[in-house]
């Protein structure tokens, strides 16, 4: 296959699928062509006007593009401006996925610089080349990728397979666990070769047994749609109920934009639970809670688990020993078909030894904005970040969850945690499935190994807009000077410390324990005027918990706005979002250009106490001092 076109975008590294297409647009369609109306919107204006010049585009861009969310609706955003190819030094792994699921060509090649805007440029998918300004530049992809791009994506296969499966009555998996007198194997390599039943390695590319898999108001009506499209005639065909892979374990969340926010929302949201009452699965009711905290709560995540979930934030389930990540669209539907993930490549793995403990003041949300600046938001690209020694003992279970949501931060494919008994008796009571602990060996293989020592750090703060733009409380005014030497895009001037709005809450800080720490902080005061500050629970047992033990109470009195179990302002799309020329500090994870509202506001990330002690003081401050 031959593409022939013309370079008509130029981008640097680390564009975010929030640059590609905004997060609010996501719950307001499933046709395709709407979201090609917003292409860069928040990024690059022009996107839309260059593209529509040419009948096929391609984009050069720097390392690492893609990165941030699961949302394949950004693929969609590209195609539909007539975007036939995109040439890079790296891409995070979902966003590449979904490229190849939906045949958008995302090349790798050594470097870009050579490339020069409104050159012509011919792709050879066969010959694995590009042909340019006279010169051959070979592509770095795995040969069955470009056929997967050639082929525009793998679905024959999935067909296929569901085939074979609805035939036969599978055995129920066995897993072993008995590698001891083989070679070392870290904690990830473990889980997968339990569910395959052979020893399998990093750099295996395999077809990977999942056991959970869910999906939020976002993605879970275009998935249903997908599933019923692609497979029905399949079940048909076999005399078989349209089905999902196993109705105890798939389940639909409604927690992104709820209670709901559009009438596209509350239709997409009345279409997950038809769809789950005539499957028999769970769909959990509107301010139940967010996905990544409901399913922990409630026992449906346990150790050994392979756990797929249609957003990138997944990996937070990765604290409680588990293998989970997010996934696209097509991926999703295709494993709510046949409980399998296609062509997934094992990751390397990256250790993290912890030692000491935390000062006072200073909290997992701490850790992981540190270790996100000190590598980078690519710094673990596609890899394991798996969390553990002597120090372990000393970091809460829910500090360790809110370590393992950003592990997406820094590029990883997820993050993962050795068990201990912290870990053990959580699921004591609560479990609902069977489950086994899983260790690294001795020896194992691993990429790179970090010591970090707890005790030497400090609260930090991401500035805007970036996650890896993290500075200590103590040097904050110095990296605000830099800042305004700055001229990227994703790192950009901050003339003040003042803020105007602080929410608490999110996937990563929604925490009962979060709500206790913060509560510290502001007793007995007030927010300040200038500020508004908003408060949600992660979920509605959280909520409950601390009515009943008069901690929300404080919040109220202090005069924040206390909303109901939610994303929240993270998402960008309703309670809270912010104007022109807002400051917020947040808890949550993401601070993007246009994340929660305008393109102008600028975003900073901290740990609860940072937050509300911001809200207090109407500017960002060491919380230390008043604890």
């Amino acid at each position: 296959m031959v593409i022939k076109g013309v370079i008509t975008s130029i981008f640097p590294k680390d564009i975010n699928t929030d640059d590609i297409v905004p997060a609010w647009t996501l719950q307001e369609s499933t046709e395709r062509s709407f979201f090609g109306k917003y292409a860069f919107s928040n990024y690059d204006n022009d996107f839309i006007g260059r593209s529509t010049k040419e009948e096929s585009n391609f984009i050069v861009a720097g390392e690492n593009f893609g990165c941030g969310s699961s949302r394949e609706q950004a693929v969609y955003a590209l195609q539909e401006n007539n975007v036939s190819a995109i040439v890079s030094v790296s891409y995070p792994d979902i966003f590449y996925r979904n490229c190849i699921n939906n045949g958008l060509p995302a090349l790798i090649v050594e470097d870009v610089d050579d490339f020069q805007i409104n050159k012509q440029m011919k792709i050879d998918l066969e010959k694995g080349t590009i042909s340019y300004n006279g010169k051959i530049f070979n592509i770095k992809n795995p040969p069955e990728d470009l056929k997967s791009f050639s082929m525009g994506g793998k679905l024959g296969k999935i067909r296929t397979h569901l085939t074979a499966l609805l035939a036969k009555k599978e055995s129920p998996r066995q897993y072993v666990g008995h590698w001891d007198s083989l070679k070392p194997m870290t904690i990830v390599e473990k889980i997968v070769s339990d569910h395959l039943e052979r020893q399998v390695f990093s750099g295996e590319k395999i077809d990977l047994p999942v056991d959970v898999l869910f999906f939020n108001e976002v993605i879970g009506p275009p998935a249903i749609k997908d599933f019923r499209e692609k497979f029905s005639d399949v079940f048909e065909k076999n005399k078989k109920p349209v089905r999902v892979f196993n109705k105890k374990r798939v389940f639909f969340i409604p927690d992104h934009t709820v209670p709901s926010s559009s009438v596209a929302v509350s239709e997409g949201i009345d279409l997950m639970e038809e769809f789950a009452k005539k499957q028999q699965v769970k769909c959990y009711k509107e301010g139940d809670g967010i996905e990544h905290v409901v399913l922990i709560e409630d026992g449906y995540i346990t150790p050994g688990e392979v756990i797929l979930g249609t957003d990138s934030h997944t990996d937070t389930n990765g604290a409680l020993n588990t293998l989970a990540f997010g996934v696209g669209t097509t991926d999703a539907t295709y494993a709510m078909a046949t409980g399998y993930l296609y062509d997934f490549e094992v990751p390397k793995t990256i250790r993290f030894n912890l030692k000491g403990r935390f000062k006072k003041g200073v909290y997992g949300k701490d850790l992981i904005l540190y270790l996100i600046g000190k590598l980078g938001v690519a710094g673990a690209s596609k890899m394991i970040v798996e969390f553990g020694g002597d120090g372990l003992k000393n970091v809460s279970l829910e500090e360790r969850i809110t370590i393992a949501n950003m592990g997406v931060e820094m590029g990883a494919r997820t993050a993962i945690f050795e068990p201990d008994d912290k870990l053990k008796q959580y699921l004591k009571k609560r479990s609902k499935f069977p489950y086994r602990f899983y260790f690294a060996d001795k020896g194992c293989a691993y990429e790179k190994v970090f010591e970090v020592n707890l005790s030497d750090l400090e609260p930090c703060v991401a500035f805007p807009h970036k996650p890896g733009n993290v500075t200590y409380i103590s040097k904050i005014k110095s990296y605000m000077e830099k800042s305004q030497k700055s001229r990227m895009m994703d790192f950009v001037p901050v003339s003040s410390l003042r803020i105007t709005n602080a929410f608490l809450g999110a996937c990563t800080n929604g925490r009962y324990e979060d709500f206790v720490e913060a509560a510290k902080i502001i007793k007995g005061k007030k927010v300040n005027s200038h500020v508004n500050f908003v408060v949600i629970p992660a979920s509605r047992k959280v909520y409950n918990r601390l009515m009943r033990e008069g901690i929300l109470k404080i919040f109220v009195e202090a005069g924040a706005n206390v909303e109901s179990s939610n994303c929240g302002p993270c998402f960008g799309k309703h309670m809270g979002v912010v104007g022109r020329g807002a400051q917020m500090i947040s808890s949550s994870n993401r601070n993007y250009i246009g994340r929660m509202g305008s393109r102008d506001a600028k975003i900073f990330l901290a740990s609860p106490v940072t937050v509300t002690a911001a809200a207090v003081a109407g500017k960002i401050v060491d919380p230390r001092r008043h604890l």
